[in-house]
């Protein structure tokens, strides 16, 4: 059986509904298109090559086709491998890659009922994880509470600045808070309230909201039609928000690390210099910056997971908790430290 073809066919299915995630929703558009994108790889990979991918299916393995399974997927994943590296892709780019061919193969065996070997469990890249960048619970208030710094901003830039201020207090991704209409706005007993279904997994986020979100939500209300926030680009509105950062003075050196087969490599900016602290920051860093400073403040983590939408037991989760573990460590030790001297 012809490998791509039927890689295609597992796209179309995808995209039209009739294959569908466990809950039953359909795949959403960013998964389609990590699925296109590995299907124009395989394609550039049999070009490269000059092969033809093609799956074995037999009911029964005996130990000569076993051993020659296990031949092909291996010639496979290293002339494969070789190919993305060439390319430029680093590890966590490559990892994705065969995480969605393992997903193809598993498709193949559970809902197609496909009789293929087991060797594409062995299409695996080790992944280095790492810390996401997040503001600090001093460098979030600095944004919220210094009036010198915000009249300092120009116009354009206060209004990323109460989008990203607002993000950094909700945990929504960026999607959602674009799409964040007033009727998902509730005003009772003195407080607000803001209630809503993620986009991307359906959750429901039921939060109160402090003071000065709702002094964002006041000051936007009449300009800003139906929504709750101004719409931007994630684009113009990840330029900007860069500059409040390195406007704030938070410009320090901050190296961009990634692996290549396991090795960490920096990427330098254009013009070869190191990233900085702003560099990093993005309209996502404000979701990231929300779960941790919960987190930090002592909120459980069970309910900062229903606040930010994650499953239970979500790896990405975690990552935050970890981070969150790290920097605790740090200021224990730290006063410890200054207990003694």
């Amino acid at each position: 059986m012809a490998f791509v073809p039927e890689f295609l066919k597992f796209i179309r299915k995808s995209a039209s509904g009739a294959r569908r995630l466990p809950s039953g929703k359909k795949f959403s558009k960013g998964s389609l298109v990590q699925y296109r994108t590995v299907y124009r790889l395989l394609q550039g990979y049999e070009k490269t090559y000059d092969t033809t991918l093609s799956i074995t299916l037999h009911r029964r393995f005996s130990v000569a086709v076993l051993r020659r399974e296990k031949l092909y997927w291996n010639r496979f994943f290293r002339e494969f491998s070789f190919y993305l590296y060439r390319r430029g892709c680093y590890d966590t780019y490559v990892a994705a890659v065969y995480k969605v061919i393992r997903t193809f193969f598993h498709y193949l065996q559970t809902e197609k009922g496909f009789p293929v070997s087991q060797f594409y469990l062995r299409l695996r890249v080790p992944v280095v994880s790492g810390y996401p960048v997040v503001l600090t619970p001093d460098q979030l208030r600095y944004l919220i509470t210094d009036t010198v710094y915000r009249e300092g901003l120009p116009e354009h830039l206060k209004r990323t600045l109460d989008i990203f201020v607002f993000g950094c207090t909700t945990a929504l991704r960026y999607s959602d808070l674009m799409e964040l209409r007033k009727s998902s706005l509730q005003f009772r007993d003195n407080a607000a309230w803001l209630v809503t279904h993620t986009r991307k997994t359906g959750a429901e986020i039921r939060l109160p909201l402090p003071d000065y979100a709702v002094g964002i939500i006041r000051r936007w209300w009449r300009s800003t039609g139906v929504y709750v926030l101004p719409r931007l680009s994630g684009t113009n509105l990840n330029l900007q928000i860069r500059e409040l950062i390195r406007r704030a003075g938070w410009d320090y050196v901050m190296p961009k690390i990634r692996h290549l087969r396991g090795l960490p490599v920096e990427i330098k900016r254009t013009g070869g210099g190191s990233y900085r602290f702003c560099d990093h920051i993005t309209i996502h860093s404000a979701r990231r910056t929300a779960i941790t400073t919960l987190l930090l403040l002592g909120v459980e983590e069970n309910i900062v997971r229903r606040i930010s939408g994650h499953a239970p037991g979500s790896r990405e989760f975690y990552k935050y908790v970890g981070l969150v573990h790290d920097f605790l460590q740090k200021q224990v030790c730290e006063a410890y430290r200054r207990l003694v001297e």
